[in-house]
Parts: C-alpha cells; sequence; structure tokens
C-alpha cells in the first residue's frame, strides 16, 4: 500500500496494517487522515470529498500532528459590519503552496548586508549614458541573481528539492531563477532560466519582460515552471528585513530589503556605504547553518566586486 514515510512510521506507532486501511490520498496513497478515521473504526472519504470534520462550523483536525487543531471561524459580523470575497484564481493558488510549504518545511533564516556601492554607482552612471538612447541599464536584481546562481554552484543544497516519498535530494544541474512578482491578480513568479550563462544585462532584459507579460496577464504557464531558487525583492516598497516563504518544492528563498546608505568602517575609517539587506530563508532539512554562510558569504563577494561581470560579461 503507497504511502508516504510519516504516514507509514504514524502506522507502525498506532499498531495498524497499512494494507487494511482505504486510502483517499493522490495515486491512492494512505494519508494520516486514512489512519485516524480507521482508528476510529470510520469509512474513507470519497476523493475530492472532505474529510470528516472538515465541513462547515466544524473544526478539522490536523491528521495525526500533537495539538494541531485549526478551530472554526467565528461570527464576524457580530460584532460590526464585514464584507467576504471569495478566494479565487492566483490568490488561491497561493494560499495552497504557502501553506503547503509553511506545514512540510522547517524553515530557517539566515540574515546578512551586502556592500552594493560599487554596482549601484555603475548602474547610475550607465543610467545617464543611456539618458534619451536605445538600451536599458543593468537593475540591481539582475546582479543579485547573478551573484546567486554564483553562490549556488558553492552551496548546491540550495539548488535541489527533497523527494519525501523517495527520502532522497534531487540535486538541479541547471539554474533556473524565480523572481517574485506583484501583480494586481496576487503574487506571480516567472522564472529566468539558465541564468549562470547568462549576462548581467541578458537577465536583467529578462526579467523586465517576464515582469510586464505577469503583469499583463499574457505570460504562459511554462514560464512559471522549472524554477530551482527564488528572489523576492521587497525593497522598491520600503522594509528592511523580510522572512520569505520557500516557494515549494524548492528548498530556499532570497529576500531583498531597501538599500540604504550606511556609514560602514572600512580599513580603519568610517564611510558611507549603499548596503542591501539580505534574508535567505531554507529549508534545514536539507541544508544547514553553515552551508547558508557559505552561500550568502559568495553571494557579498560578488555584489562588493562586480568588475568580474562588468569587463565584458555585464
Amino acid at each position: 500500500m503507497a504511502a508516504a514515510p510519516a504516514v507509514r512510521r504514524l502506522a507502525r506507532e498506532m499498531g495498524i496494517d497499512l494494507h487494511q486501511v482505504s486510502a483517499s490520498g493522490p495515486g491512492g496513497r494512505v494519508t494520516a487522515e486514512d489512519l485516524n478515521r480507521f482508528a476510529a473504526g470510520g469509512g474513507a472519504a470519497a476523493p475530492g470529498e472532505p474529510a470528516p470534520g472538515g465541513g462547515p462550523g466544524m473544526a478539522w483536525t490536523g491528521g495525526g500532528i500533537p495539538f494541531f487543531d485549526v478551530e472554526p471561524m467565528p461570527d464576524f459580523a457580530q460584532w460590526g459590519e464585514v464584507e467576504r470575497e471569495p478566494l479565487r484564481s492566483i490568490r488561491r493558488k497561493v494560499a495552497h503552496k504557502m501553506t503547503t510549504s509553511m506545514i512540510l518545511i522547517p524553515h530557517v533564516a539566515h540574515m546578512d548586508e551586502a556592500d552594493v556601492t560599487d554596482i549601484e554607482a555603475y548602474r547610475l552612471r550607465e543610467k545617464e549614458r543611456l539618458a534619451g538612447r536605445e538600451g536599458t541599464s543593468p537593475t540591481l536584481l539582475a546582479f543579485v541573481a547573478k551573484a546567486v546562481a554564483e553562490g549556488l554552484k558553492v552551496a548546491r543544497a540550495f539548488n535541489a528539492s527533497l523527494d519525501p516519498f523517495r527520502e532522497e535530494i534531487v540535486y538541479k544541474k541547471y539554474i533556473n531563477i524565480g523572481i517574485a512578482v506583484d501583480t494586481g491578480r496576487g503574487l506571480i513568479v516567472p522564472v529566468v532560466r539558465d541564468v549562470d550563462k547568462k549576462s548581467v544585462l541578458e537577465i536583467s532584459a529578462d526579467i523586465r519582460a517576464l515582469a510586464e507579460r505577469a503583469r499583463a496577464g499574457t505570460i504562459e504557464v511554462a514560464e512559471l515552471r522549472g524554477g530551482t531558487f527564488t528572489i523576492t525583492n521587497v525593497g522598491p516598497l520600503g522594509g528592511t528585513a523580510l522572512l520569505a516563504t520557500i516557494n515549494y518544492p524548492e528548498v530556499a528563498i532570497l529576500a531583498m530589503g531597501r538599500v540604504q546608505e550606511k556609514p560602514v568602517v572600512r580599513n580603519g575609517q568610517i564611510v558611507i556605504r549603499s548596503i542591501l539587506p539580505l534574508s535567505l530563508a531554507f529549508d534545514h532539512r536539507v541544508a544547514d547553518g553553515a552551508d547558508a554562510a557559505r552561500f550568502v558569504t559568495t553571494m557579498m563577494a560578488q555584489l562588493a566586486d562586480p568588475l568580474s561581470w562588468l569587463a565584458g560579461k555585464a
């Protein structure tokens, strides 16, 4: 009988033979809810139907997870006027995916600050040089994406996925970076492919084109799939730090904060530098703090000294 490793362990603890349990999960898999119903003497829920206890106005139990119970919603209208809006389309998909991510993945965060003074100076020069002319200057997001690609070469655990059914880590030998885009319909994550093989200018052009199509609602489904790592940039909207939710089934996401000029010590002198806050959220099942430190340190070194990209590669 097919079942996830965690469900098999639960069955052993409960003394239940999986072959005697009616399965209601995807692909005929036995779920924790099926075990609970079997233990209580109940039947399996039909495919597509909610499990017992999950109906309107009733509490839903968390499939054998201790202390995990979702209580029913109160009648908010008893305290004042309310307005209800159905959870539709992209927002509904985001809700499902984020819930899956937060329940399945033990999130850990590593935070640091990158010196992007030289990058910002270069971008400003390019913007002035191209004013009124054909061409676009590279974005900071593109530089960060390029730095992420370099970091993933050092810490390949962050360019992987965990297969819980086979209990295997799947390492990807390609680097496709998803870029979170805020649209009127919700958050969309188009994917820039082969970032490690592209220049910063090419990455900038890809990000602009994908973001435009995402906001216009013309992006193709294929352009939203195949990502291996995600970047979300809240800097333009404000905020110094963000602990983002991992884009399941990926294992890490990088959040960019707002670039600010700050006094820092360089060679014993206090100087003003452009500082970018970075927050890396990662899956502690596949990576440890040391992996995160190596990854972010590699990124920061790339961002602090972009000359290797600007010498014919940008």
